[in-house]
C-alpha cells in the first residue's frame, strides 16, 4: 500500500518500518497423541478475500506488530490533528 505509515503504539515512528508476510503450510496431527502425521513440503502466501496478500506492518522501534490498516489509520489521525483549526 502507497501510504503514510505511523506506529499507533510508539506514535514516534514514521519510517522504519518491516512488512510481514503471512505464509500458511498444510499439516496433519494425530488426534490421540498431537504427533504431526503431515507436513506439506509447500508454504502458501495468505490472501485476503480481495486477492492481496495478508501483511502484517512491525514498528523497528518499538517492536509493535499489527494490521497494515492500524498504521495507516495512525497516520491519517495525526495528519488531520496537525492541521490548523480555523
Amino acid at each position: 500500500m502507497s501510504a503514510a505509515y505511523l506506529c499507533p503504539v510508539c506514535r514516534a515512528n514514521r519510517q522504519a518500518f518491516d512488512l510481514v508476510y503471512k505464509l500458511a503450510q498444510e499439516i496433519r496431527k494425530d488426534p490421540e497423541t498431537g504427533k504431526t502425521v503431515y507436513r506439506s513440503d509447500e508454504l502458501e502466501l495468505m490472501r485476503r478475500e480481495d486477492g492481496r496478500p495478508d501483511i502484517d506492518v512491525k514498528c523497528r522501534q518499538c517492536g509493535y506488530a499489527g494490521a497494515e490498516q492500524s498504521f495507516v489509520r495512525a497516520a491519517r489521525r495525526d495528519q488531520r490533528s496537525a492541521l490548523p483549526a480555523f
